[in-house]
């Protein structure tokens, strides 16, 4: 529901907050045992102020969409973006009937507290949930100091004292960032981590936050995986992909192996938790989508161009070609031929058919496959000129204006440091491209 006419003004409101610190381990304290445990209570601490700026957020009365940060009833896009070289903030564009404007926006900033790296493509594009059941989506992110939720509100993060928190009991888990999902389908958010070093074993395991959440950051309960091979022994699960919120079911999850530049395959967990799982072959590059419209998820993946160059473990040749894994096993992949493949893969329903397409970089070009990833077209055109070895990428794509089709945000990607953080693009199915100056507002 949207209350319209109202929005907010220019703030910048800093949320000095205390912050709740997970309790420490001390030297040979017990690994978490595998099933479910409940989390330790939190420790209090103080950290230095959180300010989120915001320019003309509409005010939301709360919905329902997973990816809606203040709850107006559009979808909205959260990226990480560049404030100063090597100093990451956190940006939400919000939604509306006529798509993204830059003059809608929050950028938070989080006082001394970095967000992780964030040169790949799961670090720029942030998942969203509503983990409290208030109507608003939050954003877990990853800063140096361990995994924290930026809450929604009706003004987005800048409503009220929104505060950034940690999540209790998970300090001790190196890992990349969270998914989003309901992974027990019982209508609450959750959040899952890869947690490559949780167990004794080098093979690792992941973890499950359960909601609903509370405002100090703890989830309802928290499972801990045991130690489970990854497409080979002795793999550990570096990262992972959820396939999706779907109203009414569960969420599935993707472990990805580890990696040292070279492709790697994963596992697909269609029940979570679960001890089996469908093997998928190797490649960096992972999509997840109903691409044949069967009300199925299916699961594409490709190569990123990645390489380990230590001797002996060099990569021969490129590989051409994204496996399509449908949701139907034990169906048989479906091969499709991509000479140039290179870079993130990225779904979404661009045209409006009910099937998800498929956004790939085709050597300097944005490729779409559409009609079930049977026919083809070229996106843009975009310049990345400016920035050296630049070439275009998708980088996310969500119905931002709710008219049935998906608009895809694109910036420019280098080999050596992931998406530019200051240039993207709104390409829109007819044609139409606007340019966001995240350097204008970010900075």
């Amino acid at each position: 529901m949207r209350c319209p006419g109202h929005t907010a003004s220019r703030t910048g409101i800093a949320l000095a907050v205390a912050l709740v610190l997970a309790a420490c381990g001390t030297a040979g304290e017990a690994r978490p045992s595998s099933g479910i445990v409940t989390g330790s209570t939190p420790a209090s601490a103080r950290t230095g102020p959180v300010t989120a700026d915001a320019e003309g957020v509409p005010y939301g009365a709360g919905s329902a969409l997973p990816d809606d940060v203040n709850g107006d009833g559009y979808a909205d896009a959260v990226i990480t973006a560049e404030a100063s070289p090597q100093v990451p903030v956190l940006a939400v564009l919000y939604g509306s009937r006529g798509g993204l404007d830059a003059g809608r926006r929050t950028v938070v900033r989080f006082g001394g507290r970095e967000l992780f790296d964030f040169a790949g493509p799961r670090h720029r594009r942030p998942d969203t949930a509503d983990l409290d059941g208030d109507g608003y989506a939050d954003i877990p992110v990853i800063l140096r100091a361990g995994l924290r939720i930026v809450w929604g509100g009706p003004e987005g993060p800048a409503g009220g004292l929104s505060p950034v928190v940690p999540v209790p009991d998970v300090e001790r888990i190196e890992s990349d960032w969270p998914a989003a999902g309901d992974f027990d389908g019982d209508g609450h958010a959750d959040l899952a981590l890869a947690a490559p070093y949780l167990e004794v074993s080098d093979i690792g395991g992941y973890a499950v936050l359960y909601g609903p959440f509370g405002r100090n950051g703890r989830p309802s309960r928290t499972y801990f995986s045991g130690p489970g091979p990854v497409n080979g022994p002795g793999r550990r699960v570096a990262w992972i992909v959820p396939d999706g919120i779907r109203p009414g079911g569960r969420t599935g999850l993707i472990l990805h192996a580890a990696d040292d530049g070279e492709q790697t395959g994963a596992t697909y967990l269609t029940r979570v938790p679960s001890g089996r799982g469908r093997p998928l072959g190797p490649g960096n590059a992972v999509a997840v989508g109903d691409f044949d419209g069967d009300g199925r998820r299916d699961v594409a993946v490709g190569d990123d161009g990645s390489r380990n160059d230590e001797p002996g473990a060099e990569t021969i040749g490129a590989t051409s070609a994204i496996t399509v894994y449908g949701g139907r096993a034990p169906q048989a992949p479906i091969v499709i031929d991509v000479p140039g493949i290179h870079g993130a893969l990225t779904a979404g329903d661009v045209d409006g058919d009910g099937r998800d397409d498929l956004l790939l970089q085709d050597g300097g070009r944005v490729e779409l496959l559409r009609n079930g990833l049977t026919a083809r077209r070229a996106l843009g055109p975009f310049s990345c000129r400016e920035v050296e070895g630049g070439r275009p990428g998708a980088l996310r794509a969500g119905d931002y204006d709710r008219d049935g089709r998906a608009e895809v945000l694109v910036t420019c990607w280098t080999a050596a440091s992931g998406p530019d953080p200051h240039r993207l693009w709104v390409w829109e199915d007819d044609g139409r491209v606007t340019f966001v100056d995240i350097a204008g507002f970010a900075g």
